[in-house]
């Protein structure tokens, strides 16, 4: 389809992406999803956990709903383009650039969800998954019985700590400020558990190690010491980012950089929409990219004169 013009791009292939392509479809128009991942799915790939929130979904991890959700995109016939990032949006041409192809379309959804906000921290990046993870519910087996140190202050770092208290493992939880965003009963319940030790006011500033991970240096923002933490693992748990980078300048963004939409996606750029998390800051979940997705289709199609 490269070189076409068709009538809805859609960029992501999340729950907000393939729910809109459906609508879409069932109103008689074409569509090409273009997802970066080797599989769509977006989001859910990153959900190690029971999915207690969303129905048929009860009780799978994101993973395996995933599975259930490319399954209907191929009995749907979606057209859908994986495994490789768009370089280049325009949004007033309704056009991007994906591996030196032009793709163009008379209305652009962006579905491009959110990523995991990282450190940027010496060690981060060159010993992920070789202590470097993101998910005690995956990996805390792995570490069993070992120390380890999770980083941040809300309730999935919270949450992580408590996971790997429960497997034995001695948990440094660092937090860059007093001031914690987690639940107050995860939080109290971390207070209480002698395995888990809570340093406040630090900031992590390498992870070591030659083959995997070994220690963490991090400053104490009160003393302006340096000081090391052992740990064969490292969960860093410091919330996620708009995938937006790309649209700066070009479509009406809010301070951290996620769209900004009226009701049914629409953006600050005629036929340009969004849909999922986003435009979603204060309520991103599974139901929620599924809705938008669907109401944003909708707006297309009045957008192109089908409804």
């Amino acid at each position: 389809m490269s070189g076409a013009t068709t009538d809805a791009l859609i960029l992501g292939g999340g729950m907000a992406g393939v729910t809109a392509a459906l609508w879409l479809r069932g109103f008689g128009l074409t569509h090409l999803i273009l997802e970066e991942s080797p599989l769509p799915g977006g989001q859910l790939h990153e959900i190690h956990a029971p999915i207690q929130d969303y129905p048929l979904s009860l009780g799978r991890d994101g993973r395996l709903f995933a599975s259930l959700v490319l399954e209907e995109a191929r009995r749907a016939e979606l057209s859908i383009l994986v495994g490789s990032p768009v370089a280049r949006i325009s949004a007033r041409t309704r056009s991007v650039m994906r591996d030196g192809e032009r793709f163009r379309a008379r209305t652009l959804l962006i579905a491009t969800g959110l990523r995991r906000r990282r450190l940027g921290i010496p060690g981060e990046r060159e010993l992920l998954g070789r202590g470097v993870s993101h998910s005690a519910n995956r990996d805390r087996n792995r570490y069993a019985g070992r120390p380890v140190v999770v980083i941040g202050g809300g309730t999935a770092a919270v949450e992580d700590a408590l996971l790997c208290a429960e497997v034995g493992c001695d948990v440094t939880l660092l937090h860059r400020s007093t001031r914690f965003r987690a639940r107050t009963d995860y939080l109290a319940r971390a207070r209480k558990e002698p395995r888990i030790k809570i340093v406040p006011n630090a900031e992590a500033r390498g992870i070591l190690g030659e083959e995997a991970v070994e220690e963490v240096q991090y400053r104490s923002q009160g003393s302006g010491a340096t000081r090391v933490a052992k740990a064969s693992a490292v969960f860093v748990r410091i919330g996620w980012e708009p995938r937006t980078e790309l649209l700066r300048g070009q479509v009406g963004l809010d301070r951290a950089g996620y769209v900004r939409v009226r009701p049914g996606g629409l953006t600050t750029v005629p036929g340009v929409f969004a849909a999922g998390d986003v435009c979603s800051p204060r309520w991103p979940s599974i139901a929620n990219a599924a809705g938008q997705g669907a109401a944003a289709a909708r707006e297309m199609a009045r957008y192109l004169g089908r409804v």
